[in-house]
């Protein structure tokens, strides 16, 4: 028997939220569970019928997208989100390292790519737009010299926050093992003896959001 991905979408647009219909229902392991362009409506389908993966495309004005993001944590700690981004790349980094959201795509993407991305962010992975990395990469020296992937960035982050790898597995939604190879690397790419080396490591060099947090004022990549 397939295994069905529960899917609810939330966007401004009818026609939008149509097109994801068309192009995910046809898919045998997919179930579209919702699709609204009200967040609280969201809230509460999530609540409800627990959707596996939200896919996120328009923030209504009475709840930012970080505050959305987080409440549907907090009604499923286990639901994975699909974001589409515009904006800029400090507000898609914020959106990456602060939100922990698996997914990223771009607006112009293809729809074998949102089937795909859907996919993998089911699956306990993380996909992120060529684009996207790309132009994530190529906004600083120290990405292109160190090349840390976006997964070791938000692990990076939530090491200096002080979360154990138990932490870091339950909060991402991966395995234990998964955490401690992500951390293996990114001692490696620093070039650092330990976890707190590391984090000092990076913050002289630097990186981005390290100790940024999300608000509502400066995120506007979530549509």
């Amino acid at each position: 028997m397939v295994s069905l991905i529960k899917v609810l979408t939330v966007h401004r647009y009818p026609i939008v939220r149509e097109a994801f219909k068309s192009a995910l229902s046809s898919e045998p392991d997919v179930l579209i569970i919702g699709q609204t362009s009200s967040c609280d409506d969201a809230l509460r389908i999530i609540s409800e019928q627990r959707p596996d993966v939200l896919i996120v495309s328009f923030i209504k004005p009475n709840i930012s997208g970080p505050d959305l993001v987080r409440k549907a944590r907090q009604i499923d700690p286990s639901i994975k989100i699909l974001a589409f981004v515009v904006g800029k790349l400090v507000e898609i980094q914020r959106a990456l390292l602060g939100l922990q959201v698996e997914g990223l795509l771009r607006w112009d993407c293809q729809l074998d790519e949102i089937r795909l991305a859907l996919r993998r962010v089911y699956e306990d992975g993380t996909y992120i737009s060529q684009q996207i990395a790309d132009a994530l990469l190529d906004e600083s020296d120290v990405y292109k010299e160190i090349k840390l992937s976006v997964r070791q960035l938000q692990v990076l982050k939530m090491i200096a926050e002080g979360f154990t790898n138990k932490r870091i597995s339950a909060e991402l939604g991966i395995s234990y093992d998964t955490v401690k190879t992500h951390v293996r690397v990114i001692l490696k790419k620093l070039d650092a003896a330990d976890r707190a080396q590391a984090v000092s490591k990076a913050y002289d060099l630097d990186m981005p959001s390290l100790s940024d947090e999300p608000d509502s004022d400066t995120i506007g990549c979530l549509y």
